[in-house]
């Protein structure tokens, strides 16, 4: 009886030190490795600085400031997520979205509902309506666990993300480099 209880003490502390991400549901870890800032320098907009900051026990992250002069009644969002296999190709999620209209229409399902719900969390101040710009936009923000979708297979991803106005300019834009990992007692094992 008593080899029970200890086998069962020993288990029961093994599982707790398991990690795992954000909570139960999930059976992969995410790690951000670096933001970077793309198509620059911009010509409708001034990227005053753009840092990618890797932080010990906890998630990298961005800090970055813009200049936006002009005010937009039309901006176009477009948000890729690329898979690494040799070279990174397109995978899963595509958003292509008049910006205006997502924000005064919020979308009720999909992809576009994910990408809304991670901006309204996580950068309320970027769903103001539109004209949008005529300011400077301060932003310290990162990529939580929770932000991905449930299933997402193990590898390295790519999230771009770009704010476009009329004949395909770029206001700003950003990639988001990151590593998927399954998580569970088999990988824990096999990693350490």
């Amino acid at each position: 009886m008593h080899i029970h209880i200890v086998i069962s003490v020993v288990l029961i502390s093994l599982l707790n030190d398991i990690p795992t991400s954000c909570n139960g549901a999930y059976s992969y870890s995410l790690k951000v490795t670096k933001y970077v800032c793309i198509d620059r320098p911009y010509k409708e907009s001034t990227l005053y600085f753009c840092k990618n900051i890797p932080r010990r026990n906890a998630p990298t992250m961005i800090s970055m400031s813009i200049h936006v002069p002009q005010l937009y009644d039309n901006i176009i969002l477009k948000v890729s997520l690329f898979y690494k296999f040799s070279t990174y190709q397109p995978f899963l999620i595509t958003v292509n979205s008049e910006g205006c209209e997502f924000i005064r229409n919020p979308p009720q399902f999909g992809m576009e509902k994910l990408v809304y719900d991670i901006i309204q969390e996580s950068a309320p101040e970027l769903l103001l309506p539109c004209p949008v710009g005529n300011r400077t936009y301060t932003i310290d923000w990162y990529l939580q666990d929770r932000h991905a979708p449930k299933n997402i297979p193990a590898g390295d991803y790519k999230l771009q993300f770009k704010l476009v106005v009329h004949s395909n300019v770029t206001i700003f834009g950003m990639e988001v480099y990151c590593s998927v990992r399954n998580t569970g007692i088999v990988s824990t094992f096999i990693t350490e």
